[in-house]
């Protein structure tokens, strides 16, 4: 293996990584893969060693499932380019060697720019200082900046390289001079890719390793730092967060001309630039250490006073630790978001039956609270199923998400307004003028609406009954309109639809199996729950 190519830019100040391949500890999965992989093997004899290894690796973390299927669309997907390739491992093997042979140009640099800021040579970081502040001084100089960077850094050394000092002869120690006359007497200087069996190509994955590390390090911290203040999972900080952003938004649209942005990155980057010296370092460190000694031994002989979170630097109180840091953020979070939570009104529907069949009493029953009025047109009664809820009060829980304002449910004694915005058919309601809570109350009256039985359903003088379907009732029952009704109470006659017990009364004759009535009940939004409850009626939100 050869030791470096003269002509790769790769970061060879680490010795050579060592390569570990763990076994394979499926052995029949090994033998499926190589049996279903034989064609293509056979196919791709001409490949190297290095393009079998790759596409090893790459079969062990590969999905099962077909991968160039692109009919699953996952989130904002960039739509199939037809002019690109699809996925393929030998070619991802491919690639995956090409880019680590001309990676080392990116290493290269991010070392040497370490270097700089870390103070490894001060004249270096001195001279970065002053071109830094020349070019915050005068901004004019950035666009001079990638000219001179070609000058001096690409086109000097390549004509150096064209012509280098003759070989010294001599036994004493002369400086060799280059010599700028004349033809040129070496061959141009080019960057090529590392070769694959040199150690500069495992330099290249050694440090490409380590770059996919750091970045992986640098997001989950990023993410596990700005997560919590942005995505409103506390909505009390976030809320501080996005009110704080917009006030500086504001404010920055309206004066960030008036600021001296020169001075400031000036400054700002000369600051941080310095405080990265070594010296600089260990001088706040010790400053640090100082400031929390002294502030042990001052809790120490007092032992009655609890330790401080806070330490006084020039005037300001700062805090003195991370945990201090989050409490002063939590106490500077703690205000009301919202005095009013947001409010609605919730439906449930009492629902009774009674028997149409022979010999019955005819007596009306309970049967459950729902939250569908199960109205002779809907769906479920349609299908032939029966009515879904809970039989008490008790049981009926508010929706996900809010509770209980009111403390009991009001029924609602305007029927006519529900069932026509429901615009529900084949349903008989009393209207009526003035109805006491007390009567509310009542079992017969009070905002009941209940079923017109069909023209084939009736009782004769035997009080035999037969219900074959609906039909209309009655070509003279007819609901009375909105504006009908009132010409009505304006003259003092009574609606049409009160005239139901005038002609029967309650009896079979009049009404169906069942009725049902609407009570509602105001709830306010909360916080969602862990947990909801199982085998219970919600209300239904309604506006």
């Amino acid at each position: 293996m050869e030791d470096y190519t003269p002509d790769a830019i790769v970061n060879r100040d680490e010795p050579v990584p060592v390569l570990s391949v763990r076994r394979q500890r499926d052995e029949s999965r090994d033998t499926k893969s190589s049996s279903a992989g034989h064609q293509r093997s056979v196919s791709g004899a001409g490949r190297s060693l290095q393009d079998k290894l790759f596409a090893k690796l790459l079969q062990q973390v590969i999905p099962a499932e077909d991968v160039n299927d692109d009919s699953v669309a996952v989130g904002d997907r960039r739509p199939v380019d037809p002019k690109r390739p699809a996925f393929s491992l030998p070619l991802m093997a491919n690639n995956f060697r090409r880019f680590n042979a001309r990676i080392g140009i990116v290493f290269s640099f991010q070392t040497r720019v370490e270097r700089l800021l870390t103070w490894r040579k001060s004249s270096h970081t001195f001279s970065f200082l002053f071109v830094y502040s020349f070019v915050c001084l005068d901004p004019h100089l950035l666009v001079i900046i990638p000219i001179a960077s070609i000058l001096l850094f690409v086109m000097v050394p390549a004509f150096l390289a064209r012509h280098p000092p003759p070989p010294s002869t001599s036994t004493s120690s002369i400086t060799p001079y280059y010599s700028y006359q004349g033809p040129a007497l070496a061959p141009a200087k080019t960057i090529k890719p590392a070769p694959e069996t040199s150690k500069d190509f495992f330099r290249n994955m050694r440090d490409l390793q380590n770059c996919m590390a750091d970045f992986s390090d640098l997001h989950d911290a990023t993410v596990s730092a700005f997560a919590p203040l942005t995505n409103f999972s506390n909505e009390k900080i976030s809320s501080v967060v996005f009110l704080l952003c917009t006030i500086t938004t504001a404010s920055l649209f309206l004066t960030a001309h008036l600021l001296p942005w020169r001075y400031i990155l000036l400054v700002g980057g000369n600051v941080a630039i310095l405080s990265s010296h070594p010296s600089l370092q260990e001088l706040f460190q010790n400053i640090a250490g100082d400031i929390t000694n002294e502030t042990a031994g001052q809790a120490s002989k007092r032992p009655g006073i609890e330790k401080k979170d806070t330490m006084n630097v020039l005037g300001l109180s700062l805090p003195s630790s991370p945990s201090a840091t989050m409490s002063s953020l939590r106490s500077l979070a703690d205000i009301s978001l919202d005095t009013y939570p947001e409010e609605r009104e919730v439906e449930i529907f009492e629902i009774q039956y009674r028997s149409l069949a022979p010999y019955s009493d005819s007596q009306w029953d309970h049967f459950l609270f729902s939250p569908m009025p199960y109205d002779p047109l809907s769906p479920s009664r349609i299908a032939g199923d029966r009515p879904k809820g809970c039989r008490f009060f008790e049981d009926v829980q508010p929706p996900s998400g809010w509770a209980w304002k009111s403390k009991k449910w009001e029924l609602d004694l305007d029927c006519r307004e529900w069932v026509v915005e429901r615009m529900i058919t084949g349903v008989g309601f009393e209207i009526s003028e003035s109805v006491s809570e007390e009567s509310a109350a009542n079992d017969e009256i009070g905002g009941w609406v209940w079923d017109l039985p069909s023209a084939t359903s009736y009782r004769d003088n035997t009080g035999v009954s037969s219900a074959l379907g609906y039909e209309d009732f009655d070509s003279d029952f007819k609901l009375p309109l909105k504006g009908e009704t009132k010409k009505m109470k304006r003259k003092g006659k009574r609606p049409t639809s009160q005239d139901y017990e005038e002609k029967g009364g309650t009896g079979p004759s009049v009404m169906g199996e069942w009725r049902r009535r609407r009570w509602v009940r105001i709830v306010h939004r909360t916080s969602l729950p862990s947990e909801s409850g199982k085998g219970q009626t919600t209300s239904e939100d309604r506006d």
